[in-house]
């Protein structure tokens, strides 16, 4: 009788996925009609990735990612909550953060996870699972105790610019030999822009946002930067 050996990796990739729907099943499966009669909790989480390994105060534009975590009600009256990753870019005079264009994912944790690239989580992809189920269940410990820190806007990184050279009178700083001025600075002076770092420094890694109505909470401007967090490529608006 011939034996077939599984290859190490095969194996502890198949625990890992095995561990994701156990945790799921668990979390939110168990919970399914519990949830449902609770209803959208009037809360969303915001916060910021960044590129594996990068730990510096500045972050370049294009090693940054944002992520949005809210309940909705979808076209069938089913509750959903969708996690939303979206990306920012610099588009002429504006910092244009999400909205279609700009979409990494949208993905409703409170359906089945299954491989691949559509609406549900892929259990292969630990480290968005991982974000996903431990997001949901901080919005649920914020749901149940009334009094847990939130806030009513959202705070953003201070944006700044590299240039190539800085009129003698506006206020730049240097870093790592770049020369660098805020944006709102240098999208006035109409500077050429060399590239664009985001300053998280203090900023927190996942803000919770109280309202009813998460379109207002995840949409708006804030200084030289338009956001939207709910409105994306994979959604009809």
């Amino acid at each position: 009788m011939s034996v077939v050996s599984v290859p190490a990796a095969g194996v502890a990739d198949a625990s890992a996925v095995s561990r994701v729907l156990q945790r799921w099943r668990r979390q939110i499966a168990g919970r399914h009609d519990l949830a449902e009669r609770r209803g959208v909790r009037e809360f969303a989480l915001v916060g910021y990735r960044t590129r594996v390994g990068l730990a510096e105060q500045l972050v370049p534009l294009e090693q940054l990612s944002f992520v949005a975590l809210f309940d909705e009600r979808d076209d069938e009256d089913r509750l959903a909550t969708r996690l939303v990753g979206a990306r920012a870019r610099l588009a002429e005079t504006q910092l244009v953060i999400g909205g279609a264009d700009n979409t990494l994912f949208d993905k409703d944790v409170r359906a089945a996870p299954c491989s691949g690239n559509g609406r549900r989580l892929d259990p292969g992809d630990a480290e968005l699972c991982e974000l996903a189920l431990s997001w949901e269940k901080h919005l649920e410990r914020v749901n149940r105790h009334p009094h847990y820190p939130r806030r009513n806007v959202l705070r953003w990184p201070t944006w700044w610019c590299e240039v190539a050279a800085a009129p003698a009178y506006v206020p730049a700083r240097c870093h790592g030999g770049r020369t660098l001025v805020a944006l709102e600075a240098v999208l006035e002076l109409t500077l050429p822009i060399l590239r664009v770092f985001a300053d998280v420094a203090g900023l927190p890694k996942r803000q919770v946002l109280a309202g009813s109505d998460a379109r207002r909470l995840l949409c708006g401007t804030a200084g030289p930067a338009t956001f939207d967090l709910f409105h994306t490529r994979f959604r009809r608006a």
